[in-house]
């Protein structure tokens, strides 16, 4: 099942669903102890807590990993 990644997708869901985009995360200052367990914050707060509220570019770059992995 493909999960639609958007603002309300949860930082767990993505995880749980595409590992892959742990990376990403991190490279924006996600700490690697979350991958254990992520938390359930959408990537809207996410982005406007580390990526200066850049959610397209975050969903950009989370898609780009994902489909590098596939």
């Amino acid at each position: 099942m493909m999960l639609d990644i958007n603002g309300a997708t949860t930082v767990r869901d993505l995880l749980t669903n595409y590992p892959g985009a742990f990376d990403v995360l991190v490279s924006h200052g996600m700490c690697r102890e979350c991958k254990v367990n992520p938390p359930p914050v959408p990537l809207e707060h996410f982005a406007q807590k580390h990526c200066g509220g850049n959610l397209k570019g975050l969903i950009e770059q989370i898609e780009a990993a994902i489909n590098n992995k596939n």
